[in-house]
């Protein structure tokens, strides 16, 4: 019985003290990338994603901006969105990624992402007015002025640069 009860102990000692632990190699990757070391840090950061659960999704949007360094988008991009699918619930992932798909040019990417975005932080102007940017570089009007009244009716300053974008004034 005593065993048992070290065992149960030991086991619950592990359980509690494993996540206070887990991060070392995202700890690591961030120092690099404080050091501007961006391809030693990508190292960590990937084994971190993988490894450490519990900073796996700081670890993507680290090693997505590691990868944004040294030149490599696509590589960020494919991050996030493997981040994106492990918790889809993050909205600083979602807006990392579209802000980088829309920066290559891929809107529907962007879109989805900026949509998802929107869904999480409602009353986030800045997410909302990207999202109409959106549309409007995708050609869906009716759905970027619906974006323009809503940011005019919260009094966004972003509500008067959507408009403008809409009517080709910018």
């Amino acid at each position: 019985m005593r065993w048992v009860v070290s065992v149960l102990w030991m086991a619950g000692t592990l359980f509690l003290v494993t996540p206070l632990c887990a991060g070392p190699l995202y700890d690591e990757g961030l120092s690099l990338f404080q050091d501007e070391a961006y391809k030693k840090a990508s190292r960590r950061l990937e084994k971190s994603f993988e490894k450490e659960k519990g900073t796996a999704s700081d670890a993507a949007l680290l090693l997505s901006q590691c990868y944004e360094e040294m030149g490599k988008t696509s590589r960020a991009i494919d991050t996030l969105k493997k981040g994106q699918r492990n918790d889809p619930e993050n909205w600083d992932i979602l807006y990392r990624l579209g802000d980088l798909q829309d920066t290559r040019g891929d809107y529907f990417g962007a879109l989805e992402a900026f949509a998802k975005a929107s869904i999480l932080k409602p009353r986030d102007t800045k997410t909302t007015f990207r999202l109409g940017m959106l549309y409007d570089k995708t050609a869906q009007i009716e759905k970027a002025l619906k974006v323009y009244r809503k940011l005019r009716k919260e009094g966004s300053p972003y509500a008067e640069r959507l408009l403008h974008a809409i009517q080709g004034i910018e």
